[in-house]
């Protein structure tokens, strides 16, 4: 069943692409129909499936990791097709988005899917290969992005397939399952390469520091609605291969204690991790572009995941594996209501627009209710994780990297509090006076993921049941809960409870606000400053340096882009010189011989 959603997925690029040459608007609704009828074949496959593909034996296993991620890829690509019927009306060659993005849920699901490390780097190509064609639709500037994502996506592919060739040329397998029988046996040396060059990959992926300076450029200019798939689903792919590893690998007893029973590889994941949450936070915080704010968003809760997989034990571990899919589902929930912002309005830029709230409240609910599910409040899904982590940190005594995670959960409570303010509080523009609710082929997919973040904040069973399936299938000791009771060695979480009292809060404050008597509402305008009236009220816009404040703590701070753009400069520099060299010379030919002769001389010697 496995090679037959792959072959579907395939003719289904080709058959999206002829229709939507008849008609765009039928492209998203091939994927979506795609889309659901895989999520259907997949919900009750059976786990531990071996499949062959294209005459090869065994290359397909479906486990309990793989339908986890699949099922998210799914609801992730579902809403984003269901979204464009409408949006793609936007797009630049919609045919041609519409091809690659079944494309690159192939591409996604093959991944997912692979038990051989050489089919998974395949799959992964022709993912990265997808998105990177779409990424140039969107603005000017995404072309320069395009760049920035080959350039990261490709150290992340090199580091991956390196370390794949020196584990088949030790086993003569890529088995990844069957290398995991050997590998706890070779020297430290050899464990740590392959254990980096493996992670390396997922690093990249996954938006983790130092390699995260590709997620804002891409994010935020790639088209709006491929930004949820991108933050949503792509970037998980990095995460699929973090957990891969740190699980299938023998990882806890492969490595000696550091700390407290985290082992000397995963202290230096966490590290990442708390790195990651400290530069997406605070530049998040800058950010007047919208999307670009939840791009290095994605940066801080990609350090969250890493942390949660790297303790390696039964709280944090599903901690992290249920903050991947939360991050999923308000990352898309919160770029979509961007896309339907930007389909109104034009713009991204957050000074530009305000006062939404009006003009579009299910959009405003959905941004409201993804920001909350981010900033880890209940009742919605993403208190549930942060929660697990929290516990896993402090049952460890790791008190430094307890201190980053706080600080990265207050300080996503300033960075998406811009965007509530500046886009959808505070005063309406003029220009968007008759602005109206995007079309209910954008609200729908928005009030599903609303749904579901909610419904698996109160109710988690169905999440979790998947988490303990995969933590049984590697060997570790399952994380426990009873119903809605989430149970730790610290205490426990009971999620009903708390969703029954913030709903007797909410209806008395709501019976508090229709009895008292209401303020008068007043223009702008019908108001005077220094003896003059007020005749333009756009001038008065509190949004732009926001947090101007804060930011001039930090302003002078080093930044990585620039130090990659350094190296860079400096290979054009050694460019530019042999090139003056070879076209200065009496002859260029005898110049190339010398340096070939003279490198022949050197490796002989």
């Amino acid at each position: 069943m496995m090679q037959n959603l792959i072959i579907y997925l395939a003719v289904g690029s080709l058959v999206g692409y002829l229709l939507s040459k008849l008609n765009k608007h039928i492209g998203p609704i091939v994927l979506f129909a795609l889309s659901i009828y895989s999520m259907f074949v997949l919900w009750n496959f059976p786990t531990d499936t071996m499949e062959g593909l294209f005459g090869f034996e065994d290359v397909l296993r479906f486990s309990a990791m793989s339908k986890y991620f699949s099922i998210l890829s799914l609801i992730v690509f579902a809403s984003f097709a269901f979204f464009n019927i409408s949006w793609i009306s936007k797009a630049k060659n919609p045919h041609a988005f519409n091809a690659l993005s079944i494309i690159t849920l192939l591409g996604t699901l093959g991944v997912f899917f692979s038990s051989n490390l050489i089919a998974l780097y395949i799959f992964w190509e022709i993912a990265v290969l997808g998105s990177l064609f779409i990424v140039p639709m969107g603005k000017e500037e995404s072309k320069k992005a395009t760049i920035w994502y080959i350039v990261i996506s490709s150290i992340g592919t090199y580091m991956f397939l390196y370390g794949v060739f020196m584990l088949y040329s030790r086993y003569g397998t890529f088995d990844i399952f069957e290398i995991a029988q050997n590998l706890p046996n070779e020297s430290i040396g050899f464990k740590w390469a392959v254990l980096v060059l493996l992670l390396g990959a997922g690093i990249a992926k996954s938006g983790v520091f130092p390699l995260h300076t590709w997620l804002r450029n891409v994010h935020g200019n790639a088209p709006d609605t491929f930004s949820a798939v991108l933050s949503g689903q792509l970037v998980k792919m990095g995460s699929y291969i973090l957990a891969l590893v740190l699980t299938v690998f023998p990882v806890s007893v492969m490595f000696s204690e550091f700390y407290n029973g985290v082992n000397i590889l995963s202290y230096v994941l966490i590290w990442l991790g708390n790195i990651s949450i400290l530069i997406g936070t605070l530049m998040a915080i800058k950010q007047n572009d919208m999307k670009m704010l939840i791009a290095y968003s994605t940066v801080a809760n990609g350090g969250y995941i890493l942390i949660g997989l790297a303790t390696l034990d039964k709280v944090g571990y599903a901690g992290g594996l249920f903050h991947i899919i939360n991050h999923a589902l308000a990352a898309t929930m919160i770029f979509l209501s961007f896309a339907a912002v930007v389909y109104r309005t034009g713009t991204t830029k957050i000074d530009e627009l305000g006062g939404l709230i009006h003009r579009m409240p299910i959009t405003f609910v959905t941004y409201l209710v993804g920001i909350i599910s981010l900033a880890g409040i209940p009742p919605t899904s993403g208190f549930i994780s942060k929660w697990m982590v929290f516990q896993s940190l402090v049952s460890r005594g790791m008190f430094v990297t307890e201190m980053f995670v706080f600080v990265g959960s207050i300080g996503s409570f300033l960075y998406v509090f811009r965007p509530l303010a500046g886009v959808f509080l505070g005063q309406l523009k003029s220009k968007h006076k008759d602005v109206k609710e995007a079309p209910i082929f954008m609200t729908i997919p928005m009030i599903i993921l609303v749904g579901l973040t909610v419904l698996w904040g109160i109710f988690p069973q169905q999440v979790l049941i998947w988490i303990t399936d995969i933590q049984k299938e590697f060997g570790m000791e399952p994380f426990e809960f009873e119903g809605t009771k989430l149970m730790t060695s610290m205490g426990y979480w009971d999620t009903w409870t708390v969703f029954v009292m913030f709903a007797v809060g909410f209806i008395i404050a709501a019976i508090i606000y229709i009895l008292m008597p209401k303020g008068k509402k007043i223009p702008l305008e019908d108001q005077y400053t220094s003896g003059e009236f007020l005749h333009n009220y756009d001038l008065y816009h509190y949004a732009s340096k926001f947090y101007a404040f804060f930011e001039r703590e930090y302003e002078g701070h080093p930044s990585f882009e620039e130090l990659y753009l350094s190296f860079v400069n400096v290979l054009k520099a050694i460019g530019k010189g042999i090139d003056y060299l070879a076209r200065r010379t009496a002859s260029a030919y005898l110049f190339w011989a010398a340096i070939v002769l003279a490198l022949i001389l050197w490796v002989r010697w």
